[in-house]
């Protein structure tokens, strides 16, 4: 049962975010239209989930193996080959998620002097979702090169 939970923690997480997102973006329309005065603290909440949302959405992308493919040519090819692009896909996911990382990583220390005007948070906090998308797309590549080594094996 912890297993499963875990598994679908990320999922979960975006899920909640995209709440978040759609009362947040609610909440502005509502303060401009109605109230005729607008939250300015709603702009800030909207980018932060939004961006959260593309990095775990992209890990979990990777995890259920939804991202685009060449499916149609890979089908065409010999059993050999398409075994190969079984394992040369999870590798040159797990390298660009790799590049994310060091990247994000690199945008959370340029961040932590930077704070966003209204609420004052650090933008380090939301430079943190590329480098922990990227670890998870990482974790998760890695399970499907393992599945692929496993299935190959005689």
């Amino acid at each position: 049962m912890t297993r499963k939970v875990w598994d679908n923690g990320v999922e979960w997480l975006c899920l909640a975010l995209m709440a978040v997102l759609a009362c947040d973006l609610m909440l502005g329309v509502f303060s401009r239209y109605v109230l005729l005065r607008t939250f300015t603290w709603y702009d800030e909440i909207a980018r932060a989930c939004f961006v959260w949302v593309v990095f775990l959405g992209a890990a979990v992308g990777v995890k259920r193996g939804a991202h685009f493919g060449l499916h149609m040519l890979v089908d065409m090819l010999p059993r050999y080959a398409r075994r190969l692009a079984g394992f040369v896909t999870p590798v040159v996911i797990m390298a660009f998620s790799a590049v994310l990382v060091v990247q994000g990583l690199a945008f959370m220390e340029f961040g932590r002097f930077q704070q966003l005007p209204v609420m004052g948070i650090s933008k380090a906090w939301i430079y943190a979702a590329m480098p922990v998308g990227g670890a998870l797309m990482i974790l998760y590549a890695m399970q499907a090169l393992w599945r692929s080594v496993r299935n190959a094996a005689p």
